[in-house]
């Protein structure tokens, strides 16, 4: 199995690239490109919900400013804004998911954020409420695109001991932006209005999609799109991606209608054997539980915080915006490099991090509960939201690798992409609504906000379930170990023992899922897509391989 493109990729390896890639691309370089990117694209998503943006509409004591109060919106069609880019994702997340088995990830990212800077030039310019929300659902297109393929590219290239923490650095951004977005929005909502602020982040994102597009792209382990000049093409896809490359050659040659309904219904039956495969991994699908109620609750806070800090405290509405967003900032970067380091630290086995999740979100709740029900000021309300917040962001990093690590490796695009659908159509698209038709009803943020605080215990119960499945479950960063030994047995004489070891991996996934994915990584052997995803260290759990395969 020549996991490697020869002494070129052997070379680059060692000189901190991934194999085959462009000089520009060391994985320090890769993870700055993509937090950066991530920085603006959720920063996006905090700045709808400031006040400086979103605004509010006309009382006796205040006049109407913002989209709220350009547009006269009532809270429910105000809650519709952050759900709105839902439409676009959950079109385009598992096409891009399937589109990196065949085109090259890295050029895919770039063509999503194309359309995500048009759509965020779009809302700026936006004439109506109705063209608005148009432009918000084209911006999932572009979230769609990164949000899938970015991790996995930081999976693959991470230094094998520190992967949680690089991913954490990686989801700490999330936050980040979320929080970013609140003060910029506030601070230039406020001076130059709403529109300027979505003008002004599309032209920043720019420069970064005109580079994805131009620049020499990367392959994606686990992806069989060729890259224009980025070398080391990987092969067929360990999910479903068998026996692909004949139809795919045969469609490109053809731009006839017939021949494009083909792609598309290859396409869709590869998606819902994607899907069929996801569902039989248990602690992916309790994982994903966990992530959206988590979600949903993180999405209530993020657009309906500022408002209720206002509303309660009775405090400025640029103050409101700026405490939730400096609290986020530092809560989210610091809880959720916490709970990457933590991870790393523990030993990085996914019951250890589906524990992690499940204590800090528990802990999460009861401090959300306590800061929105019983805080007497808003300086104590903060001190014990950020506590709560910090809690709830550790399980971030943990809760992501897993939904990598618990699926066949080149599954990995599909399942994050899947993950994110989860998480916001179940989670922060209806989370916004519902809870302002809540706080509609109740008019008491304390008591819809406490309500929202305790759902977390749901999402705390999930992350145990999930816990307890894993003791039995693959982790199939194991199989990329044998396979990557079994590649160095070759050039050292040992490749027997090496060869029993990926014998016994494929047995060991035969026996627990039946013979799909043994098939599968026997088509994918000689092929560097299919197993290669950076050396990992054995589950201390529950060793994959028995005691006869380790002689």
């Amino acid at each position: 199995m020549a996991l490697g493109s020869g002494g070129g990729g052997a070379a680059a390896a060692t000189k901190g690239l991934p194999a085959g890639g462009p000089p520009w691309a060391t994985p320090r370089r890769l993870l700055a490109l993509f937090c950066v990117m991530c920085l603006f694209i959720y920063l996006d998503r905090g700045m709808i919900a400031s006040n400086g943006v979103n605004g509010a509409s006309a009382t006796a004591e205040r006049p109407a400013s913002g989209i709220q109060g350009d547009f006269r919106l009532s809270l429910f069609q105000d809650g519709l804004l952050p759900a709105a880019f839902m439409v676009g994702l959950l079109v385009s997340s598992p096409m891009f998911a399937e589109a990196s088995k065949h085109h090259n990830a890295f050029r895919l990212i770039g063509l999503g954020l194309a359309v995500w800077t048009v759509a965020a030039a779009g809302c700026g310019l936006a004439p109506g409420f109705g063209v608005l929300l148009v432009c918000r659902m084209a911006v999932g297109v572009g979230e769609a695109s990164f949000v899938a393929l970015a991790a996995p590219f930081i999976d693959d290239n991470a230094p094998p001991a520190r992967k949680a923490l690089w991913l954490g650095v990686f989801f700490g951004c999330i936050p980040t932006g979320y929080a970013l977005g609140y003060i910029f929005g506030g601070l230039v909502g406020g001076a130059l209005g709403w529109r300027a602020a979505f003008l002004i982040e599309a032209a920043a994102m720019l420069p970064f999609v005109v580079f994805c597009l131009r620049a020499p792209p990367i392959n994606l382990r686990g992806s069989s799109g060729g890259g224009g000049g980025s070398g080391g093409g990987s092969g067929t896809s360990v999910a479903g991606g068998s026996g692909s490359s004949g139809h795919d050659s045969s469609s490109r040659a053809s731009p006839r209608p017939a021949a494009l309904l083909a792609r598309l219904r290859a396409a869709a039956g590869t998606i819902a054997s994607d899907v069929a495969l996801l569902l039989r991994h248990p602690v992916y699908i309790w994982t994903v539980a966990g992530m959206t109620v988590y979600t949903a609750v993180l999405g209530a806070f993020a657009f309906y915080g500022p408002k209720a800090g206002r509303d309660v405290f009775a405090i400025a509405p640029e103050r409101a915006d700026i405490t939730f967003g400096a609290i986020t900032v530092l809560t989210g970067t610091l809880g959720t490099l916490a709970g990457g380091s933590l991870l790393d630290a523990i030993g990085s086995s996914m019951r250890n991090a589906l524990l992690l999740c499940a204590v800090g979100i528990g802990a999460g709740a009861c401090l959300a509960v306590a800061a929105f029900w019983a805080a007497g000021s808003f300086a104590l309300f903060a001190l014990i939201f950020a506590a709560a917040q910090l809690a709830m962001f550790s399980s971030a990093a943990p809760s992501n690798a897993v939904c990598m690590w618990g699926v066949p490796p080149a599954l990995r695009p599909f399942a994050v992409s899947m993950s994110v659908v989860a998480i916001h159509v179940l989670g922060d698209v209806p989370s916004p609504p519902l809870l302002g038709a809540l706080q509609g009803w109740v008019q008491n943020w304390r008591l819809s906000m406490s309500v929202a605080s305790a759902l977390l215990l749901v999402g705390a119960a999930a992350y145990f379930v999930a816990a307890l499945v894993s003791v039995t479950a693959i982790d199939y960063r194991e199989l990329v170990a044998a396979a990557q030994a079994e590649e160095g047995g070759e050039g050292s004489g040992t490749g027997g023992s090496s060869a029993g070891l990926l014998a016994a991996a494929r047995a060991a996934m035969a026996a627990e899922d039946g013979t799909q994915h043994g098939l599968q990584l026997d088509d994918a052997e000689g092929d560097e897509g299919g197993l290669g995803l950076g050396s990992r260290p054995t589950s201390p759990d529950r060793p994959l391989l028995g005691p006869g395969a380790r002689s």
